[in-house]
């Protein structure tokens, strides 16, 4: 069904995923941060936490990286939160164009 959203190109077809794949990266990192601040722990802490880098939360969060599926977990166990409702809110999101909420 996706494929005949694109045009015949091949190239075409590349782009189009890469750019649902580029939406799914950045609902992620919206979630990732919507679930850090309503523990209220800064950057810092979940990368203590999950044993990453704070740079790669940071990229993670602005939508500019994607975890692997270890990372994944890592990321869920610093939160004390279920990988599976990590994925959940994501695929709720991206089905019902949602982002996740700004908490300030």
């Amino acid at each position: 069904m996706l494929w005949m959203l694109c045009r015949n190109g091949q190239q075409n077809r590349k782009h189009f995923f890469c750019w649902c794949f580029m939406d799914v990266t950045q609902v992620f990192g919206a979630v990732l941060r919507a679930e850090r601040r309503k523990r209220g722990l800064t950057q810092t802490d979940l990368a203590l936490r999950a044993g990453l880098h704070l740079n790669f939360i940071c990229m993670v969060e602005r939508g500019e990286s994607s975890p692997t599926l270890p990372t994944l977990y890592a990321l869920a166990d610093a939160l004390e939160l279920p990988a599976e409702a990590l994925i959940a809110t994501v695929s709720q999101q991206i089905t019902t164009g949602r982002r996740a909420p700004k908490n300030k």
